[in-house]
């Protein structure tokens, strides 16, 4: 026998000696976030010709336009264990900015929060304790 799902919300009243169905409409259906798993290697952070702080010379990640495939965050996913990670967001202009996490170290498990709140399109990259080059995988 087929199982039904049923969506929204049903009541069932006994209303002189008459049954009565009341249903309020279902809430919008909550879209299932599928979150991007991109690999590349971390960067090197540096100051360029203005002054200002700069990232280069690992994997440029973007962070997908679309907020039904992408997470809202810039998280490590995989990366070498005991070393720490920063990520770097690009504002234009030549113009990168470490996010306000630092460096945080990856246990090896799990994923770790670098940039918070990232928005669709930012060009993201990361550094890491360990020097440039180093295999990872981000959560974006």
């Amino acid at each position: 026998m087929p199982q039904r799902m049923v969506t929204g919300l049903s009541a069932i009243a006994l209303i002189g000696g008459v049954s009565a169905v009341a249903t309020a409409p279902a809430e919008a259906a909550t879209a299932t976030v599928r979150c991007q798993f991109p690999s590349g290697t971390t960067g090197t952070s540096g100051t360029n010709a203005h002054g200002l702080p700069e990232w280069y010379g690992g994997t440029p990640f973007t962070k997908p336009s679309t907020s039904l495939t992408t997470c809202q965050d810039l998280n490590l996913w995989k990366g070498q264990a005991g070393v720490s990670y920063e990520g770097w967001l690009y504002y234009g202009n030549g113009n990168w900015g470490a996010c306000q996490a630092g460096y945080v170290r990856y246990s090896g498990s799990g994923s770790i929060v670098l940039c918070t709140n990232v928005l669709p399109g930012t060009t993201m990259g990361v550094t890491s304790s360990a020097g440039s080059g180093q295999n990872i995988q981000i959560e974006d």
